[in-house]
């Protein structure tokens, strides 16, 4: 995986922490979902582990539901050890992206306030990582809603 491709990841990382802490909005006081990673950076080398959690009473609850989901995964054992939760949101829909062939760096995710643009979004990311000859085959596996 190339610097500019490591770069974007982290700053997307970055940049939704920063846009919530802009709004105000004290980031673990009002989640209720949260994403945890396990990844090198080298998406097609290590792999990632993925869990996240919705609908959770507090903070805390979604935060361990996330990483026990991460820890649990199989498929990269070594990023699984290695979970971290990255986001915290309420009341908005995740999605997850990726390229289904193992050994390739297509990866996304994403928060949105619909379900609809979350996928968009973590399309859009995984087809960034996963470069000019793998992006048609980015997937979204997986999204769903926080709800009130």
């Amino acid at each position: 995986m190339s610097n500019v491709v490591r770069g974007l990841l982290a700053g997307t990382v970055l940049s939704a922490a920063a846009v919530g802490l802009t709004l105000g909005m004290p980031q673990a006081a009002r989640a209720e979902g949260a994403i945890a990673i396990g990844a090198s950076g080298d998406f097609a080398k290590d792999g990632f582990a993925f869990g996240a959690s919705i609908n959770k009473s507090s903070a805390d609850d979604a935060s361990q539901q996330a990483l026990t989901t991460c820890r649990k995964y199989e498929g990269a054992p070594k990023m699984a050890a290695i979970c971290k939760v990255v986001f915290h949101f309420s009341h908005e829909c995740y999605a997850l992206s990726f390229d289904p062939k193992p050994g390739t760096p297509g990866v996304g995710w994403a928060i949105a306030a619909d379900k609809e643009t979350a996928e968009e979004r973590a399309l859009k990311n995984c087809q960034v990582t996963a470069g000019p000859t793998r992006r048609d085959f980015c997937k979204v596996n997986q999204s769903y809603c926080d709800s009130e």
